[in-house]
């Protein structure tokens, strides 16, 4: 059984590409302050649902060659049950099966990852060269669900201010998932998100920084 090897199950291409963001760059296990390891990712095709009803399906290939399992899902989709229900639905799904297992559940959405206040979104987003570098709480509405109020750490609605910012004209924000990927090669010093915690507390336990031979 591969000790140093983690099977990601994700509910979409947009988490997979954020993942490939946090480990792709050279020496990324000194970003996240743990031991060496290797990936895979798993993109469930059956999205949100069905991770939260197949998560052990999805994972079966790997039970006997795999000790460590993550499974990211988002919170907010139609029917969802509501981030704590979904966290103890795959939780049960996984427990006696995988040595060492993780669920996170990112609440809402993905997009909750991807703000932060950083000028470097604008290159992030690809939008005009005359709009980078401001901050980004200034190009989005002052009210409604896609603004950034002030005191707050992210848009009030992550995925809509993303929406936004896609559908302008005047922005034209790249609609690509290689977004998710460029915004996780940026530095998440300061990021408070409790799913984010979460996993990076998970890789950090399980490969503890002492053990980076």
């Amino acid at each position: 059984m591969t000790e140093r090897n983690v099977v990601f199950l994700v509910a979409d291409g947009g988490m997979e590409q954020m993942l490939r963001g946090f480990f792709g760059r050279g020496q990324a296990h000194t970003r996240l302050s743990c031991a060496p390891f290797t990936h895979e990712i798993i993109v469930a095709p059956t999205k949100d649902p069905g991770v939260y009803n197949t998560a052990r399906e999805l994972l079966r290939p790997y039970e006997l060659t795999e000790s460590h399992a993550v499974v990211m899902v988002d919170a907010a989709w139609e029917g969802s049950p509501g981030a704590n229900a979904i966290r103890e639905q795959v939780e049960g799904q996984l427990d006696g099966v995988w040595q060492n297992s993780a669920v996170i559940v990112l609440d809402p959405e993905l997009e909750v990852w991807f703000w932060r206040d950083s000028p470097e979104l604008g290159g992030v987003l690809k939008i005009p060269a005359q709009y980078r570098g401001k901050p980004m709480r200034e190009l989005l509405p002052s009210l409604g669900a896609a603004s950034w109020p002030a005191g707050q750490d992210k848009p009030t609605d992550p995925k809509e201010a993303l929406t936004y910012l896609r559908k302008s004209r005047q922005y034209r924000a790249d609609k690509s998932n290689a977004v998710f990927r460029r915004a996780a090669e940026l530095s998440f010093r300061g990021c408070t998100d409790p799913a984010f915690k979460h996993l990076l507390s998970t890789l950090r336990t399980w490969f503890p920084p002492e053990y980076a031979s």
